[in-house]
């Protein structure tokens, strides 16, 4: 096949898919002249490598056993982040210090989804729903109905608050709701707690087995690539949220969190979807925020 040529400064340059790549010596150099449109599978080729976890964390809310600083960070939702893995599961840590961003998740609640196809989306995802929002925290909105003056809606939600969390996708067709604390049959763990800097903290586990169940344990999980997504909700416009100390509100924007997982480096993709709004010296966050991140799991010991 013929391609056409063009002559630009002196310079040959070869017509590829309808733009001119510069010609030396024969070979094809990556300098694209015209400006091109972004390319709908750019997100895909943001993979990190997890980092191999020599012992078994304990998922208790505490961050005391992880390595810090944290490799991954989503600037738009100052969170901080790590993916890890052993021969049986894998470990997933949130932190922010951030006190917006605490009651954005408090109150609005949170998601973690984890696709074993490595696909960015909640189609064939499990997910761990904690702390719920306030269309599924059953208690909460029992006790607004029957209370309005006493749970207003509007009024701040303590982490004390929040006693019950889901499990989406682990039964088919099913979502299965746990208090908080209890354990449950799929061996799913979930903790949310304050560590002594101030920092709320979100630690995760869930079984390789249960992600892949027809994979052979006994030949490791090394080959194998998760996407892990962060779904945080919206605040309504009447929230109370309290103010930062200085700088904008939280979440303004899109963001890139870069960081590197063993020998892998990564961003992680932040988009907001604005839900709401607010005016004044008060105004209040409103919006909700999607974060995805594709992981290569470690290879390390296989399991006994």
């Amino acid at each position: 096949m013929k391609y056409p040529f063009l002559q630009i400064a002196k310079y040959p340059f070869l017509l590829i898919a309808g733009h001119p790549f510069l010609l030396i010596a024969g070979t094809v150099t990556v300098a694209v002249l015209m400006g091109c449109g972004p390319s709908h599978n750019s997100q895909s080729a943001n993979l990190t490598m997890s980092a191999w976890q020599q012992a078994p964390l304990t998922i208790d809310g505490s961050d005391s056993d992880w390595i810090r600083p944290l490799p991954g960070y989503i600037p738009s939702e100052k969170l901080s982040y790590a993916i890890t893995n052993d021969g049986t599961r894998v470990y997933i840590l949130l932190s922010t210090k951030d006190q917006q961003q605490q009651q954005k998740i408090i109150q609005g609640g949170m998601t973690i989804w984890v696709n074993s196809k490595a696909d960015k989306s909640i189609g064939d995802a499990v997910g761990i729903g904690y702390p719920l929002d306030s269309h599924h925290a059953r208690d909460r909105a029992l006790m607004e109905e029957a209370q309005p003056d006493k749970y207003s809606r509007n009024k701040p939600v303590r982490l004390e608050d929040r006693k019950e969390y889901a499990l989406y996708g682990f039964v088919r067709d099913s979502i299965e709701t746990y208090t908080y604390g209890d354990d449950n049959p799929q061996d799913v763990e979930m903790r949310m707690d304050y560590n002594n800097a101030g920092e709320l903290i979100y630690e995760a586990s869930l079984p390789l087995a249960i992600l892949f169940p027809t994979h052979n344990p006994s030949s490791g999980y090394a080959a194998k690539t998760v996407a892990v997504g962060i779904f945080v909700q919206g605040l309504p416009p009447g929230a109370d949220v309290p103010r930062g100390s200085g700088g904008p509100g939280i979440g303004v924007g899109g963001g890139v969190g870069f960081g590197s997982y063993g020998s892998g480096g990564g961003a992680g993709i932040s988009i907001g979807i604005p839900i709401g709004g607010g005016g004044g010296r008060n105004k209040h966050l409103s919006k909700d925020s999607e974060i995805w991140q594709t992981v290569q799991l470690a290879a390390g010991h296989r399991p006994f």
